[in-house]
């Protein structure tokens, strides 16, 4: 039986405000870290998933249908199949426990994580949130809309992921590097940087060109900076899942 772990995750993306109804923001949708969450509800684990607004939770399911075009009887046989599904899912990822942790802004974040390490001393982090590296110095109240150009004065946000290894040195800290069209030894290069910063022990880096085109895969990159392995879930609606498990296999070994 798998040993129960606190585990936090943080998903989606921030929201940095411009003024009271505008704000910076970026195409994150948590995708990733929810599958990885519900990994590890189904293997049992007290997960705490700090996440942006808007960003997928786990166990979040949708049935999508077109009710214009779909007949009727398909319309009930799919609905019953989703349902179906949907409370074996639930059974499944109720075997952990999840705690939510909704923030905003970068700054919030960083604040939060550094608060639940504190806390809890979890096992193992994984920060997969696309934090913004800058956020406008906002203004109150609302800008003209009648202005024909907008000049933002942004100011540089602080590494959420710095502030883990200091809050809890014990646990095991998986980062997230995306770039796009990268070869390999860029992305070692980047994660390196990461993890010397952050002291990271795993890095997983993947390619926006990648996901444009519904691939889930990406590279493992260990302390030394060297790829300890390649993952790739492949493509269409089980890709997700697979790399999921595949990541966390990886990052929670012993």
């Amino acid at each position: 039986m798998t040993q129960r772990k606190t585990i936090v995750l943080t998903a989606g993306g921030t929201r940095e405000p411009i003024d009271d109804v505008r704000f910076v923001s970026n195409v994150a949708s948590g995708a990733l870290p929810a599958a990885i969450a519900d990994v590890l509800l189904q293997l049992g684990h007290d997960v705490h998933y700090i996440h942006g607004p808007g960003a997928i939770r786990p166990g979040h399911a949708v049935l999508d249908l077109d009710l214009t075009t779909t007949p009727p009887e398909a319309v009930e046989a799919q609905t019953r199949a989703w349902l179906a599904d949907a409370i074996e899912r639930r059974a499944r990822l109720a075997r952990g426990a999840l705690t939510l942790r909704p923030i905003r802004t970068a700054h919030e974040v960083a604040t939060t994580l550094r608060e639940v390490c504190t806390t809890l001393q979890p096992e193992a982090v994984a920060c997969a949130m696309a934090v913004a590296d800058f956020a406008p110095v906002a203004t109150a109240g609302k800008l003209s809309s009648r202005q024909t150009t907008l000049t933002l004065e942004m100011a540089a946000t602080a590494k959420a992921i710095d502030g883990v290894k200091p809050a809890a040195p014990k646990t095991r800290l998986l980062g997230f590097k995306l770039l796009s069209g990268a070869t390999e030894s860029q992305f070692c290069e980047a994660a390196k940087r990461q993890i010397e910063r952050a002291n990271a022990d795993l890095v997983f880096c993947n390619d926006m060109q990648d996901l444009n085109q519904g691939r889930r895969r990406g590279l493992l990159i260990g302390h030394d900076g060297t790829i300890v392995a390649r993952l790739d879930g492949g493509s269409g609606p089980t890709a997700l899942g697979v790399l999921a498990e595949a990541l966390v296999t990886a990052w929670l070994a012993d």
